[in-house]
């Protein structure tokens, strides 16, 4: 019965999420032409042309820069149900020093700018080899984890769909973005312990310790804005986005969401990992207290936090190390370098990340610890060792 209640459980969540992901795209969109609502479109998209390289015809050097050459082309429109298989002639410029971009080859992807008659390269067509990657993820997650591995995949695609098509098209609209914030990590913090571990004592306790961590992220989040006086406009992309969407984005809510998600999936991985922990100690010695057991989540944090801080450090570092750099090669000052606002960002994101982490660590050990030893009074009271 047990097993069935919980297939109920599970696909009840599977239901729900699809339809949450499908009615929060449609409300949304269909608000959005209510109002009015158009988004601009670059028109430079509607020119654009995928295409396969059949043959190389000629290299042309430029006599008054050597350095500098054409590559004329001959290629075949991909992926365009009107144009399918339709032969094109194209060209690729090349400067040796502007080196973003190498010399195409026979066989090679492309995608190409239509001027009129002519269709110029733009950039290589690398979605196939991104696919590639991913299988190659998800196939390494199946052999690992078994139906545990279906689960996080599948967790992990409405976790994706979610952030696309509800979250940032809520923003789009012109919702309150703290709201939206707030709304998508409750839904991916439960749609996804649900999914994996279902309705259990582990997964209420790590979703609450998770809840915890990611309020607090919230609040100092929040605080951090208004007592440092941030604007939000790191660079600018930000300026691009009112200009964008036609109204007015509080930037400063961007960077709220960018640092709470940011830290939402190290906090999960934390209060999922100490809960486990707390249960594998629980069943193999039932009669533990539960200051014991609170200790135990707490080292077990211990060792957790000093990995998990330097990932998240790490990875937001090099993130922005493009930045750093360019700032590095300007010969700023560093003490000004370290007052820029987007480097600020760049500390803050991985402090309050940690920050959170250090805060999800005793309270998904207190929690979890309470859950685990009323489930065991339980049931010494109907399991009694005879005298």
């Amino acid at each position: 019965m047990k097993i069935f209640l919980k297939l109920i459980v599970y696909f009840m969540v599977l239901i729900l999420s699809a339809l949450f992901i499908y009615w929060g795209n449609f409300y949304i969109n269909n608000q959005a032409s209510n109002e009015g609502i158009l988004f601009q479109r670059e028109e430079e998209l509607d020119t654009l042309v995928f295409a396969k390289i059949i043959s190389i015809d000629k290299t042309i050097t430029d006599q008054f820069d050597p350095s500098s050459k054409e590559i004329l082309f001959t290629a075949q429109i991909i992926r365009d149900d009107q144009h399918s298989d339709q032969i094109i002639q194209g060209k690729q410029i090349l400067n040796n020093a502007i080196k973003n971009t190498t010399a195409i080859s026979i066989g090679d992807k492309v995608v190409l700018l239509a001027y009129g008659d002519e269709f110029l390269f733009q950039y290589y067509y690398r979605f196939e080899q991104v696919i590639l990657i991913g299988l190659l993820l998800m196939s390494c997650i199946l052999i690992m984890g078994g139906i545990k591995g279906i689960n996080t995949i599948i967790s992990l695609t409405f976790t994706c769909l979610s952030i696309f098509f509800v979250f940032i098209p809520s923003i789009k609209v012109g919702y309150n973005i703290y709201c939206s914030t707030v709304l998508i990590c409750l839904y991916i913090i439960v749609m996804t312990l649900i999914i994996i571990y279902g309705i259990s004592k582990k997964s209420i306790s790590a979703a609450l310790g998770c809840i915890t961590g990611v309020i607090f992220s919230w609040i100092i989040t929040v605080f951090t804005n208004e007592w440092m006086k941030l604007t939000g406009y790191l660079n600018e992309d930000m300026y691009r986005l009112s200009h964008l969407f036609g109204i007015d984005v509080d930037v400063k809510a961007i960077l709220f969401s960018m640092i709470t998600i940011g830290a939402l999936g190290a906090i999960m991985d934390v209060s999922i990992s100490i809960t486990s922990s707390l249960c594998e100690i629980k069943e193999n010695n039932r009669n533990i207290s539960n200051s014991m057991l609170i200790k135990s989540g707490i080292r077990i944090g211990r060792d957790i936090m000093g990995t998990m801080a330097n990932t998240l450090i790490l990875a937001y570092i090099g993130s922005s190390l493009v930045v750093v750099l360019l700032y590095a090669g300007s010969n700023y000052p560093i003490l000004s370098l370290l007052n820029k606002e987007e480097i600020i960002f760049e500390f803050l994101h991985s402090l309050i990340g940690s920050l959170s982490l250090m805060i999800t660590i005793p309270f998904t050990s207190c929690i979890a610890s309470f859950m685990l030893v009323e489930k065991n009074h339980r049931s010494k009271k109907y399991y009694r060792t005879p005298r």
